[in-house]
């Protein structure tokens, strides 16, 4: 369950960088359409015959935000339950709430842009709790030089002990 629980954490943190990008091509061939003079405007919008080179960013952007990372933010809460210790439920339940927030201030933007700031910045503290959710449950590792069966590494000399200073 650990792996799994590991998994998902980077599919979800992966996930965000899918999304910064695709905004950024959306927005980035968007901006060239005005430029070589399309016009955006409501009656475009509605009509749904809207094609530039990023078109693709903007449903990328709301497919993966939508449904992509909600599915599997849920299936990290499931399988967190699955992990011994009480933190990766804490963290995936973090992550649940984080992105119900996101989902809703991605769908209400629109209505007030000003929640577009809080967004982007949610957006990344999605990223660092995905990852530290994913770091959580790694492996331990022995420190460097240190032997993993309890035989001396090969040059190495056992410690004296040093007596206790009074």
């Amino acid at each position: 369950m650990r792996k799994a629980y590991a998994v998902l954490a980077w599919i979800i943190a992966g996930a965000v960088v899918v999304q910064a990008a695709a905004i950024a091509f959306g927005l980035s061939g968007l901006i060239s359409w005005v430029q070589d003079g399309g016009v955006l405007d409501k009656a475009v919008l509605e009509s749904g015959e809207v094609s530039f080179a990023g078109v693709l960013g903007f449903v990328v952007h709301s497919l993966n935000g939508q449904f992509l990372i909600p599915l599997v933010t849920l299936a990290l809460l499931g399988v967190s339950f699955g992990v011994r210790g009480r933190r990766p439920r804490v963290l995936a339940a973090v992550l649940v709430v984080l992105v119900a927030a996101q989902v809703t201030l991605g769908l209400t933007a629109p209505a007030a842009p000003y929640l577009g700031i809080l967004h982007g910045a949610n957006a990344l503290a999605i990223l660092l709790v995905a990852v530290a959710a994913a770091r959580l449950v790694r492996p331990a590792r022995a420190p460097a030089g240190a032997a993993t069966t309890g035989v001396p590494a090969a040059g190495s000399a056992p410690r004296a002990e040093q007596p206790r200073g009074t």
